[in-house]
Formats: C-alpha cells, sequence, structure tokens
C-alpha cells in the first residue's frame, strides 16, 4: 500500500537540550528522525546541548579553551587528553563558581536524582538568567531559521535536562507564538505519567510518553504504521566536529562513556528479562520486547560506519549472536560494546565469537552481589552462573564493567560487605575491569513498590492531586536499615581504588573504617 503522505506544512525540528554527553550524541532524536523520514515526514534535527557547552567554555576559557578542545576532539595520547580533560574540568569549576551556579556538565549520580514534584521550583530557575541562556537562544534561533519548523520536540532523557528543556519551549514561544511544542524522552516517560499540574502545558502543547513513534507520526497529521522491531537512526543535522572527549580516569573500560565517537543503535526493543523486583519493568518500553532480523541490524551499521554502543535494556544473547555471525559472513571491521544480563547463554564459545566479531566490551548488573538478594529481586542469576560469564568474557579478551546496587530492601551490612569481597575478588582475578555502586532509589513503577511488605518496607504516598509534576522516585522506611551513607563511602572509595588496580588487597572491612 502507498504510504498517506503528511501535510506538506508539517515540518518537524528536533532538540536535544544541555547537556547529556560531550563525545557523542544521544540517540533518542536520531532515531526518531530516521523513522519518520522513513515515513515521508519532513524532519530536522540539531544537539543544542554541544554547541552550547562549547560557546560556554570558550567565551570564558578563550583560546586556551579553543586549544583544549581541539586536543580533546584529535588523536592525542590518553595521558595528554587526561591531563586537558582535568583543564576544562576546572574551567567548568571556575564558571559555576564565578558566573553561574547551575553550570556543570552533566555526571551519572550515584543515587537517582530526587525530582522535582513541585513545576514551581523547575519555573523558577527557567525564568532565573544563567549562563547557558544567551548561547542557548542564539543556537536555537540559529537553528529554526535554517529549518523553519512548524512543530518543535524537545527530548528530555535526565532529570538534568529539565530545566534547559523549559526554557527551550520558553524561548520557541516568544518567537513563534503559534507553534506546536513537544516534550518527549525517559524523563517524560518514568516521571510524568501522573502529571496533573497545568502549568508545564504554558510550555509544551504535548508530551510524548515511552519511543514516540506513532504519537509523532499522528501529531504530524499521518495515520501510524507497525514500528518495526528495529529502527534505523539517521545523524543528519549532527555535526561531529562538535563532540570532544572528556578522559577523566586512566582506565580503559571506564573511559568508553566518554571517549569516542560512538554511534548508538539498540539491537531489540524492550528487556528480554523484564522481571528484575527493582526496575521499572510496568514501563511499555521496557515489558514489550521485539527482535528484528540480525541482517537489519549489520545493514545499518553498515550504511552509518564508525564504532556502535548498543543501547538495549540487555542485548539478547541469541540476537547477539546472529550480528556476530553477520558481521563475520560479510567480512567487517569495527569496535562494539553494550549491555547485558550475565547470562548463562554467553559462553566462551559465543564470546569467542562476539570479540571476532569486534565486541570489545560489556556492561552488565550485578546489583547487591549476594545470591539471597539476588534471588529476591527476581535477577535470573547467581553469583556462579554470573562468574561464568564473566570467565567467558575474560577468555576472549572482552572488557567488563558491573553495576552493582547497595541498599535494597532487607540487604544487611554483612551481606554488602560480603559483596565487596566478592567485587574485589572479581577485580582479582581480572573478571571485571571497572565497576561502580549506586545506591538503591525506589521508583514507582517498580515491582518493589506494587509489594512493598513483600520487601520489608514501608513506603510513603506518592504526591496526588491538581499540581503534581514529576512522580518517579518515592520515599520508604525500613525498620533497621543500615548506615547507608557511610557504607555507600566505603563502596565508593573502594571501588575508586579498584579501577586503579590500589587496594586489591585490603578487606571490606578497612574501607568502612576508612570511610568514617
Amino acid at each position: 500500500m502507498p504510504r498517506k503522505r503528511p501535510s506538506a506544512k508539517a515540518r518537524l525540528l528536533l532538540l536535544t537540550p544541555p547537556l547529556v554527553q560531550t563525545n557523542t550524541p544521544y540517540p533518542a532524536t536520531m532515531h526518531l528522525v530516521g523513522y519518520l523520514r522513513s515515513r515521508g515526514y519532513a524532519v530536522e534535527q540539531r544537539d543544542l546541548g554541544i554547541k552550547v557547552v562549547r560557546d560556554i567554555l570558550v567565551e570564558h576559557g578563550g583560546d586556551d579553551a579553543e586549544q583544549l578542545l581541539e586536543l580533546l576532539q584529535g588523536d592525542a595520547p590518553p595521558e595528554a587528553k587526561l591531563a586537558a580533560s582535568a583543564m576544562v574540568d576546572e574551567l567548568a569549576l571556575w564558571i559555576r563558581d564565578n558566573v553561574d551556579p547551575g553550570f556543570g556538565f552533566s555526571r551519572y549520580a550515584e543515587k537517582i536524582s530526587a525530582q522535582a514534584s513541585d513545576f514551581g521550583e523547575v519555573e523558577r530557575l527557567v525564568r532565573r538568567r544563567g549562563v547557558v541562556d544567551a548561547p542557548l537562544e542564539r543556537r536555537l534561533e540559529e537553528a529554526m531559521s535554517e529549518t523553519r519548523p512548524t512543530v518543535v520536540g524537545v527530548t528530555c532523557p535526565f532529570p538534568g535536562t529539565r530545566v534547559a528543556a523549559f526554557t527551550i519551549a520558553r524561548l520557541v514561544r516568544r518567537r513563534q507564538p503559534g507553534g506546536n511544542l513537544v516534550l518527549g524522552g525517559g524523563f517524560v516517560s518514568t516521571e510524568l505519567r501522573s502529571m496533573t499540574d497545568p502549568r508545564p502545558r504554558r510550555y509544551f502543547d504535548e508530551f510524548q510518553l515511552d519511543e514516540g513513534y506513532a504519537q509523532m507520526e499522528r501529531l504530524l497529521g499521518g495515520t501510524p504504521g507497525a514500528v518495526p522491531p528495529f529502527v534505523r537512526p539517521c545523524y543528519d543535522g549532527i555535526d561531529w566536529d562538535d563532540y570532544f572527549d572528556v578522559v577523566e580516569t586512566e582506565n580503559p573500560m571506564h573511559r568508553l562513556w566518554s571517549v569516542g565517537r560512538w554511534r548508538k543503535l539498540q539491537m531489540a526493543r524492550g528487556c528480554y528479562w523484564h522481571r528484575c523486583a527493582f526496575c521499572d519493568v510496568r514501563l511499555p518500553y521496557i515489558r514489550c520486547f521485539e527482535m528484528p532480523r540480525p541482517a537489519e541490524i549489520v545493514d545499518a551499521m553498515e550504511a552509518l560506519g564508525g564504532g556502535f554502543h548498543f543501547v538495549d535494556e540487555a542485548m539478547p544473547p541469541a540476537l547477539v549472536r546472529g550480528v556476530s555471525e553477520e558481521l563475520l559472513r560479510r567480512g567487517m571491521e569495527c569496535e562494539w560494546w553494550g549491555n547485558v544480563r550475565f547470562d548463562a547463554a554467553f559462553t566462551p564459545e559465543l564470546a569467542k565469537l562476539m570479540a571476532r566479531a569486534g565486541c570489545i566490551a560489556v556492561t552488565g548488573g550485578l546489583e547487591c552481589a549476594d545470591d539471597r538478594l539476588l534471588a529476591l529481586m527476581n535477577k535470573g542469576i547467581t553469583l556462579a552462573s554470573a562468574k561464568k560469564a564473566l570467565r567467558a568474557f575474560r577468555s576472549a579478551g572482552i572488557m567488563v564493567h558491573a553495576y552493582l546496587m547497595y541498599g535494597f530492601p532487607t540487604e544487611t551490612r554483612a551481606e554488602a560487605l560480603g559483596a565487596l569481597d566478592y567485587v574485589r575478588g572479581l577485580f582479582r582475578a581480572g573478571l571485571v575491569q571497572s565497576a561502580f555502586w549506586h545506591r538503591f532509589a525506589l521508583t514507582v513503577h517498580s515491582p518493589v513498590a506494587r509489594e512493598p511488605g513483600r520487601f520489608g518496607i514501608r513506603v510513603g504516598r506518592p504526591p496526588s492531586g491538581g499540581r503534581v509534576f514529576a512522580v518517579n522516585e518515592i520515599p520508604f522506611e525500613e525498620p533497621g536499615a543500615p548506615d547507608w551513607d557511610r557504607i555507600g563511602r566505603a563502596l565508593s572509595l573502594a571501588m575508586y581504588n579498584y579501577q586503579q588496580g590500589r587496594g586489591l588487597d585490603r578487606p571490606a572491612a578497612y574501607w568502612l573504617r576508612a570511610a568514617r
């Protein structure tokens, strides 16, 4: 059947606000552009975040900042980039301390950022003039003059981008009062599902949940088609020369997030496990699992070129095998990495196949690294089965980063320290090269929130009424819980040293004493 053509007047501009990453673009708009263009719509995109942060650094750092950014864009040795990154961070801190206390590079926090459930606080920050405002207004004007959109869509992937997203809406409203404004992204999909406050609708006409493909097509005047299991992203409108590395550590695994111009793809939609008690498994983008054919993924890799970061909830082992075999069949040479579950299906044979096909690293959740807690959270792995997968990756020369969690309901002090000793053993054996401990956060869409009594906690009531803005993380009480603040400091201190190859002979009790 021929595709239904949208109105010739519909022109969509998709924007990424400051700031997600400096080394590579966040993939939300690329996937929407790829899908909507395949359906015949006029769509453009710009990453305002990277342009704005460059403008700010150069404005306040002058020629020195320009030279540092050139160094961080080139092929300088890691030690030179490490020194240059430290200077850029110092400049960012100076701007924060002397110009605008709200300025800073985006960083993943130890604990999920507590949301502003009152939109009034967000609106106060939107109206406050800061260091971001002038360059953001200038870059937005440039993008709108080039593309002349009738609809402007903004992605808001994390809480840290929400103020800039609403600032963009305010500026667009001033410039183009009759335009249509849409907000989407991870922050919207997780935190604004229960929004009743009318004030955000002064900024955006629509708030799109989940992937947004069908909703955006409908908004542009078309009839949504079936969204395929794999969507090929389109990077038109993205200037790769804007991006620069930030080298925070010499650890080669840890550097992958902030070094390199990775093209971000998604092997499969949703999560093939979708049962973990701490996860937002009730949300559609996690629970609806679909796998494409391996050839579709490799076709996209061949067309895009470069290196690839697969941003799946967890890459399915069967699909990983198919993609690896297809890459080898075509003789393609590229580097790629992505997230996995430490699943028994990742055998030594599969890991070696992956490595031959270009896989250099995997990330995955060991969570509390304790069998009782893994069973309670329905993770679907044990320490023994996880170690088999880790050994398989080591035998293939694939680096591993482990996501870890502390403070899960019912976890004891002894279990947390036992987990630290277990992880220390993994570092000593070369089974992991990098890891990070996050503090457990109770989210409203998780199985723990649905059955708090089963996990021994009392849950606070989420905000309700007529002026609810964001609802995601919810407070809870756990009688008799350990001093997680102190334990968290010990875990972070130990992990910082382990990643530098230090302190691997020190037991967990040593780090607890050091963290007083």
